[in-house]
């Protein structure tokens, strides 16, 4: 009588929970055909449920492998062959081993032994169709997952600190999605990776998934991923999720920026959102920062540095209120963002005023394109504004003006078109890619490394269209001339 191990397998853990599940069905079919046969005896059964029969990685197999190794086993059963492995390499290494031991398999449902010529045949031919439709699954495995990325939705493993999962999509946490972005603000202002680490310790952040501490590597990879943007990534592809954003883009990227060797000081002035911005255009000086203190409320404004050096009577201008002036500009560009008319209009006197246009005729489109340009700057100014913190709000400014000429009767305000830092950013990044690349495959925590690859925020407003050379005489500012009395009126206390 030949002693008979029986070997049973299911590939997923929601399968190996079922009452009665495969492996079980696979055990009762296995045990009839051994009564049904004259020379064969029960020996063991050896089941691995929820186990991939991609490898061989299972305490089960491992086991029977044993048992085989000490001559107590003549023969190995399974209901299929693909449920002893999905490997042609696997399957020919077993069998060998088996062979050694003068131990033969057997398929209980497509009739074949090792031991027979005709058998050894069916065998590789159906060992071929498991591996090709363990490929196949992979496959469309993987493009479910990409067309579910490109849908927007979230695939990327465990929910990301700030996020909680809702119908299978991610919903904001508030509580959490407050600490991820007091994270960010505290690495923009201090520039300090360890400082970070210090407040998430302080204020004990766990991991959602696990419930633990979050790690320095944890916190690193807050700090550069996208999804907080609402970006979604699969297969080194970044996609515009379908999820909220915790924090804004501008934010984001100056987190991206900094590293340890690189960090510059540059104060982002949150009571004073247009610091370094503003030029008096009575004397030509620069405007400075100032406040006054009365009856315990503080008050901010945009003083001539002449004056300030030289007293009051060095300039008529003197002094213009921090607040009023940022409000009149916010709201003054939002009103301009909604006129399309007034901005194809100047846009049409720019392009074809430009030094560089005589002798060539712009296309129509060419146009077009340029005005869509300048809206969308304007528009995702003011929708940035309006959802920043303070600190955001600043660095939205800081982004979108490039400077403010400011004079009693008027002001003008020109815009940059382009994110000139985002732009410096994206060609820095690009080159470190592959590198920060192999060092989050790896795990390993540097902090001196840019917070993520922001290869996917330039964004393209439409391609030149002929002259070939067209690209060269789009203006990268545009400028805005605004009328305004905001040097009559009473102060308002900054908020």
């Amino acid at each position: 009588m030949k002693k008979c191990a029986v070997y049973t397998r299911v590939s997923t853990t929601m399968q190996a929970e079922v009452e009665y599940n495969s492996c079980e069905a696979q055990k009762d079919r296995i045990l009839s055909y051994i009564k049904s046969q004259e020379d064969l005896e029960f020996f063991k059964i050896y089941s691995d449920p929820g186990f991939s029969g991609g490898n061989l990685d299972r305490p089960a197999l491992k086991e029977l492998l044993r048992d085989i190794q000490e001559k107590k086993i003549d023969e190995v059963l399974t209901y299929k062959i693909d449920r002893l492995t999905r490997s042609s390499k696997d399957f020919y290494g077993l069998i060998e081993h088996f062979e050694k031991f003068n131990v033969s398999y057997v398929s209980v449902t497509e009739r074949f032994d090792t031991s027979s010529p005709s058998g050894r045949l069916l065998r590789n031919i159906m060992l071929t169709f498991a591996q090709f439709e363990r490929e196949m699954t992979g496959e469309r495995i993987k493009d479910k997952l990409e067309q579910r990325a490109i849908k927007g939705l979230y695939n990327s493993g465990p929910c990301p600190f700030g996020y909680k999962r809702v119908d299978k999509k991610l919903a904001i946490d508030k509580p959490s999605a407050r600490r991820v972005k007091e994270l960010y603000e505290l690495f923009i202002e201090t520039g300090s990776f360890s400082k970070v680490m210090a407040f998430a310790k302080e204020n004990s952040l766990r991991n959602p998934n696990n419930n633990k501490l979050i790690s320095e590597h944890g916190i690193y990879r807050i700090l550069r991923n996208p999804v907080y943007i609402g970006k979604v990534h699969w297969n080194g592809k970044y996609f515009d999720g379908v999820h909220d954003p915790i924090i804004l883009k501008v934010l984001f990227d100056e987190a991206q920026g900094l590293t340890k060797e690189r960090v510059q000081k540059k104060a982002l002035h949150k009571n004073y959102y247009l610091s370094r911005l503003i030029k008096c255009q009575v004397c030509g000086s620069s405007m400075t920062n100032t406040f006054t203190n009365k009856k315990k409320r503080r008050y901010y404004y945009y003083k001539c540095i002449k004056v300030v050096k030289e007293g009051k009577g060095a300039c008529s201008l003197k002094e213009v209120n921090a607040e009023r002036l940022e409000e009149f500009i916010v709201e003054n560009l939002e009103r301009i963002s909604k006129d399309r008319n007034y901005i194809e209009s100047l846009a049409f006197k720019m392009l074809h005023m430009s030094p560089g246009s005589r002798g060539f005729e712009l296309p129509d489109q060419y146009e077009k394109t340029f005005a869509e340009k300048v809206i969308q700057v304007l528009h995702r100014f003011g929708s940035d504004y309006k959802k920043g913190s303070t600190l955001e709000k600043a660095l939205v400014i800081k982004r979108t003006l490039d400077k403010i000429n400011f004079s009693k009767e008027s002001m003008e305000v020109i815009v940059l078109l382009e994110d000139r830092k985002a732009l410096e950013l994206t060609q820095e990044l690009s080159k470190r890619l592959d590198q920060s690349s192999r060092g989050a495959r790896e795990g390993a925590v540097n902090p001196d490394a840019p917070a993520c690859n922001t290869q996917f925020d330039k964004t393209k407003y439409g391609e030149p269209l002929s002259p070939s050379n067209c690209s060269n005489l789009t203006p990268n500012t545009i400028g805005f001339i605004l009328p305004h009395e905001l040097l009559k009126g009473t102060r308002l206390r900054k908020k």
